[in-house]
This record gives structure tokens, sequence and C-alpha cells, in this order.
């Protein structure tokens, strides 16, 4: 930046001396300049006029009756006025003072009695430096945000890359696994192949929809903690996504049921975000289920009327060992439930977000090589 840049117009300074004829020959120097100007004539008034008016730099005097121009300094330096440039005046040449006057702030010494031309200089290099620190900063402080926006988005774009991970691998291992019985087993009766190719045909068509939710709601440039609540009859939401499991749950000849106490509940929901939560709880049931064995869902009302989502399977459990890397909802009082826990692997982190995005509560009970039964509970008439 070059000193004709600087506007004086743009800056005030504060000119601080107990010598009145001083006070008035500094301010007409630096008024003929086109600086503005502030006048004090003792460090108590001078350190009051800081407060009113914030001066972009001051000329401030070291030897003063009261308080001192290096007391002001120093006073200065622990307030929030500290980054305001200091340059000191005195008619003393002595290298003590010039080091004092540093220690107190300082950031330049001119002496008395002094050269018009260089006062200026001082000046306006003082006030570009200024400048440039304000400049500085503020492109720092632009740069600090984009940073965090920037790392915001790659947590969005994991979390997302993590989801449509998810919701791909399991309909796809379903369906693939039930293709590579169909060409080798010869020995299927007519209505097991049926039953096959119906669930390949279902898998397919939930493949379908996910593309469509990433290209025509453009997944990738949602947020993340917003919910696009639609009025849902959970009861059907729930059983669809028990279908969309089955074909993976087949291969492991693993047994799936549904059931609820009503035949018909509606709610508000965001149906994506409910479909993950679900959706994931239900496939790692099965995946953790060994071939033969059970996963129930069930929809059954709470004691205190709320809708509670179980799924249940009698896999291989959790290990004790793992309980204390799993986490509560941050909506459930732990106190009352001892044993409930909820992990932050396995996809478990969004689902612990959506439940709480809902304003609902989730938790896990667990026996090892027993199984493992995860629970959600949800208001109802939200």
């Amino acid at each position: 930046m070059a000193q004709n840049e600087v506007n004086p117009l743009d800056f005030l300074i504060l000119v601080v001396d107990d010598s009145k004829q001083n006070v008035l020959l500094l301010s007409h120097v630096l008024q003929s300049e086109g600086f503005r100007v502030e006048k004090s004539y003792d460090g108590d008034e001078a350190l009051k006029k800081i407060e009113e008016v914030v001066p972009d730099l001051i000329l401030l005097d070291i030897m003063m009756p009261k308080m001192s121009g290096l007391e002001v300094g120093n006073a200065l330096r622990m307030s929030e006025h500290k980054d305001i440039p200091i340059i000191f005046l005195s008619s003393s040449n002595e290298s003590v003072d010039k080091v004092k006057a540093f220690e107190a702030g300082g950031l330049d010494f001119v002496n008395k009695p002094f050269d018009k031309d260089e006062l200026i200089s001082r000046v306006r290099n003082h006030l570009m430096l200024k400048v440039l620190k304000e400049e500085t900063e503020e492109q720092l402080k632009i740069l600090k945000e984009r940073e965090i926006e920037l790392s915001e988005a790659n947590q969005k774009k994991h979390k997302l890359m993590r989801m449509l991970s998810h919701d791909f691998k399991n309909p796809l291992s379903g369906i693939m696994g039930l293709i590579t019985i169909l060409l080798e087993d010869d020995s299927l009766e007519e209505d097991e192949r049926t039953e096959m190719l119906e669930l390949i045909k279902s898998g397919s068509e939930k493949l379908l929809e996910l593309v469509k939710d990433l290209l025509d709601k453009e997944i990738v440039g949602s947020d993340f903690g917003t919910l696009n609540l639609e009025e849902t009859d959970i009861v059907a939401f729930a059983n669809e996504v028990v279908q969309n499991n089955r074909a993976k749950a087949a291969l492991k000849k693993i047994k799936m049921n549904f059931m609820s106490d009503w035949d018909e509940l509606m709610m508000n929901i965001d149906r994506d975000k409910m479909y993950y939560a679900l959706n994931t709880l239900i496939s790692n049931a099965v995946k953790f289920t060994i071939s033969e064995g059970q996963v129930s869902v069930q929809l059954t009302r709470s004691k205190q009327g709320s809708l509670i989502v179980k799924v249940k399977d009698n896999g291989i459990g959790i290990p004790n060992s793992m309980l204390p890397n799993f986490l509560i909802s941050s909506h459930k009082d732990q106190a009352k439930n001892p044993t409930g826990i909820l992990g932050i692997g396995l996809g478990l982190e969004e689902v612990q977000s959506y439940v709480d995005a809902h304003e609902g509560i989730i938790w896990v009970e667990s026996e090892e090589n027993k199984g493992t039964t995860f629970f959600i509970e949800l208001q109802l008439g939200n």
C-alpha cells in the first residue's frame, strides 16, 4: 500500500501533552495534512477521551504531571484499546526513555522539537500498518469461517456417503445373493423362485427410489439438521422397511416378523431420515444374526402413550467390553435405563442424530450370545 492511499480524513488522531502550545502546534500540523484531531492535556483526561472517541493513533507526551505518558501506555496495554498505535513524544534523547516507551506499548518515538515532515511520515506509516493489520485480521477471520464451512460440508458429505453406502449395499447384497441361488440351485420349487423374484423386484425398486432421491432432491446440498416432515402411516412405513430387508434375510434363512398394535397410525416424520434410522437397525439385526435365526420388528404403545418401535434379534449380541463405548440418546435419562446404550458405529451415529431430531429417544438392551433389542420412542400427536 502506498502512502497516498492513506486518506487523512478517515483517521482520528489524539494528541496528548500537558503543554497547550505543543498541542496546538501538533494539531495544526496534522490538520493541515487533513487528519481529524482530538486534544487532551493530561493522562486521566486522555484515558477518558480514548473511551469516548477511540482514536486511530495517539501522539503521547512521556513527561506529564499526575499521570505520565508511560502510565497511560501501560493502562492501555491492559484495556480493550491495546491495539491503538502510540507514538511517544519526548524532549529527552536518552536510550533508557526510549526503552521504557517501547515497554509501555509504544510503536515509535519522536524527539522534541520535532521535524514536521518526519512526524507526518511516521504517522502515515503507522496508520498504514494499522490498516494492513486490520485487513489481515479480517482476511484471517474470513478464511477461518470458510475453513469451518468447508469442514462442516465435508462432514455432511462423509455422513451422506456413509448413508448411501449403507442403503445401497444392503439391497444389492441381498439381490446378488438371491440371483446366485436362482442360477445355481435347480432344486428350487416354483413358489420359492417366485418369492425370490418378488424380493429381487422390491429391492431393485428401492434402489431406484434411492437414486431418484439423490438426483431429484439434490441430497448432497441438503441440511442434515433440517426435518422435512410429512404425515405418514408409520405402520405401513415400518412394514415397507421390513419388506426391503427380506431379501438379505432370506439368504441366511432368517425369519422376519412384523407386528403392530395399530392397523394404521398417522405421524409427522421425515421419511428419508426415519427410513435410514429404522433400516439401519433392521439391517444390522440381520447382519449380526446367525443363519436360521429370527428378527422381529414391533410397534407398540408405552405406558405413557408414546410409540415404541422395537427391533429385536436373537443374534450374537453386544460384547460387554464394547458397552462403555456406546452412547445413550441425548433425550434419554440414563438413570432410567442403566443397561441401555447406543453405539456410535455401524451407522448408529446418524440413527441417534435423526431420532434426536424427531425429539425421540433411543436405547438398546443386549446380552452376549443371546441377542439385542433396539428401542425407538416417539411421541404421538406430534
